[in-house]
């Protein structure tokens, strides 16, 4: 229950952001207990040269090894692949002081370092205690599937804040709490002067349809003021409930 209340709190706090109200997001910021965390997009180099088999077989064992070393020194708290093709590679949440922090050990990734991949970090408000380094070693075998859905301002986004607006965003609240009290919502959170990047939602669910469709419920994405971009995401058992 004390987690679904910090999701709660939390994701009006998203709502509010969206709005583009700094002096409501100071005010929200004091209510609920949260942290600040940077999420990492290694987004697939489209100019990259080929690379042999053997070549890229090398460059992905070190790069696991390169995310097992984040893990276990306790500078990234997820980690994991989209293994859906698109142009974001996977997710690396970070745990540490910085934007520049989180850009640097990613820059050091050897999918960076060789081309291949490069790195977006978008500053993320999260709550605390959710995300967990898994206690069991760095396995592969040991993967579940999440979604993740990227939030973005969409067509219909305003900063206006109109009866409207305020309406819907009392409908958008409503069916957040309730995917958050039906297990659906695991944790969410809005970025933080990301552009048109808004927030993440986080689904537990048992295919991609159900994700996307639960993230097609709200009414903010019916109205288009909000646009939801759905993921498996890959992760080791125990990093998320």
């Amino acid at each position: 229950m004390k987690a679904q209340t910090r999701l709660i709190s939390l994701l009006t706090l998203l709502a509010l952001l969206a709005s583009s109200s700094a002096q409501v997001f100071s005010q929200a910021e004091q209510k609920v207990e949260m942290g600040t965390f940077y999420v990492c997009l290694v987004v697939k180099n489209p100019r990259a040269p080929a690379e042999h088999s053997s070549e890229a077989g090398q460059v992905m064992r070190a790069h696991l090894k390169h995310l097992e070393s984040l893990v276990a020194n306790g500078k990234a708290v997820v980690v994991g692949p989209f293994p859906d093709g698109g142009r974001i590679l996977g997710i690396v949440v970070m745990g540490v002081q910085s934007a520049d922090e989180a850009r640097t050990l990613e820059e050091a990734d050897p999918l960076v370092k060789t081309g291949l991949a490069s790195v977006e970090v978008l500053k993320w408000w999260a709550a605390k205690g959710v995300m967990k380094p898994p206690a069991t070693p760095f396995d592969l075998s040991l993967l579940t599937t999440y979604y993740f859905g990227l939030i973005r301002r969409g067509p219909k986004w305003t900063a206006d804040r109109t009866p409207e607006v305020e309406k819907l965003q009392a409908d958008h609240m409503a069916n957040i709490n309730a995917l958050a009290k039906a297990g659906k919502l695991v944790i969410a959170g809005p970025f933080e002067n990301a552009g048109e990047n808004a927030g993440v939602f986080v689904f537990k669910a048992g295919t991609i349809d159900e994700a996307k469709a639960l993230a097609d419920s709200d009414p903010a994405v019916k109205a288009g003021r909000l646009v939801v971009d759905v993921h498996p995401w890959l992760v080791l058992k125990g990093s998320l409930p």
